[in-house]
């Protein structure tokens, strides 16, 4: 199992310069309220192949009165990555990875992207999704999507920029027919991309299904489902019909896509649900409690799915998820992350929130 042996961060949000060693698979970052322990999870998860912790703009990661960040990474077991750094130029605006010491350029990115370490991570934040708005739901599921299917991050970014394309050119040929043949050939790309990812999403909740139920686990069962127009109807038409009628639906809300500026219609207005097993009950109605179990269950399943079946370099991170937790559940997190033999990072204001029969094994990293 791939690990990050040593960190090292250079103006990166309030830290001038801070180096840190790992020298044990579970790692606990303490210290009050305020002093970056979600800053340092945030740049471990900036050598990853997904999106940050935090998703925010490279811009705002530099520390005040500066003009670069760097993140730099040791990392040992992997099948070829030695180290791995991250930097970003405000001047240029650029983003810049090494590997190994050498620079890539974008398309060198693309090449590795898929052998970069999968950090898969719960926040505060990601606790209360079934209280969230559907897009952060929705995005949430495709992160499960892309931790199966390496190719759905891409295409999700590719579709996104055909909806783009088609709202410009439905403005700027409004109430013009000149345009009509460039909507035909941009809505015959949405809708074959559309369908792809609305077919990647279904395979890939039905093998997460199928994996979560074989986990022994004392958290709780999860059914994942997509709620989507195209999704629901997928199983029961050809594809040919499918796209037919993504097509329709594209021609027929031009004018009403137009005036409002949004595509009404397709595979972005999806939704995603857990059902909690035991209860037959949806994420969306269940307790506070029970969402933040369901999505403590969620996340374990995810690094399992992506260490053991999908073998990719994986590693596990957990901001602040103890401090509401009850002993029992606490005891029984630690427990599954230990087995999972996966490297782990913890965030939390006391080291007396952990049990004490962990600590023992843990790297503690105290912050001032």
């Amino acid at each position: 199992m791939s690990q990050i042996s040593k960190i090292t961060l250079t103006n990166f949000r309030n830290f001038s310069a801070k180096k840190i060693d790992f020298f044990s698979k579970l790692n606990l970052f303490v210290g009050s309220n305020g002093v970056g322990k979600t800053n340092i999870l945030e740049s471990l998860t900036l050598l990853g192949r997904n999106n940050s912790l935090r998703s925010d703009n490279f811009d705002e990661m530099i520390a005040i009165g500066e003009k670069n960040f760097v993140i730099r990474a040791e990392i040992s077991t992997h099948e070829f990555i030695e180290n791995i750094a991250v930097s970003f130029d405000l001047e240029k605006k650029k983003k810049l990875f090494h590997i190994n010491d050498e620079p890539l350029n974008s398309r060198r990115q693309d090449d590795v992207k898929n052998h970069l370490i999968n950090f898969i991570f719960l926040t505060p934040q990601i606790e209360q999704l079934f209280i969230s708005g559907k897009s952060e739901r929705r995005d949430y599921l495709d992160k499960i999507v892309s931790d199966i299917n390496l190719d759905h991050s891409s295409r999700i970014n590719d579709y996104k920029k055909l909806l783009r394309e088609r709202l410009l050119i439905l403005q700027k040929y409004r109430n013009n027919q000149s345009g009509e043949k460039w909507l035909d050939i941009i809505e015959n790309q949405i809708v074959e991309l559309g369908v792809a990812i609305a077919s990647a999403r279904l395979e890939a909740i039905d093998f997460f299904n199928r994996a979560i139920a074989s986990f022994a686990s004392n958290f709780p069962k999860t059914k994942l489902c997509v709620i989507g127009e195209i999704e629901e109807i997928l199983p029961q038409q050809s594809a040919v019909q499918l796209e037919e009628f993504y097509r329709s639906q594209l021609l027929k809300n031009r004018h009403l896509d137009c005036e409002s500026f949004k595509t009404n219609f397709g595979i972005h207005r999806c939704d995603f649900d857990a059902l909690f097993v035991d209860k037959n009950m949806s994420a969306l109605f269940s307790s506070t409690g029970e969402q933040k179990a369901i999505m403590i269950s969620i996340t374990l399943a995810r690094a399992k799915i992506s260490a053991a079946y999908k073998n990719q370099p994986t590693i596990l991170i957990f901001d602040e998820v103890v401090s509401h937790l009850d002993s029992m559940r606490k005891e029984n997190l630690f427990a599954e992350i230990s087995a999972t033999n996966l490297q782990s990072f913890f965030s939390a204001t006391n080291v007396d929130l952990i049990p004490k029969k962990f600590v023992e094994e843990m790297r503690i990293i105290e912050l001032l």
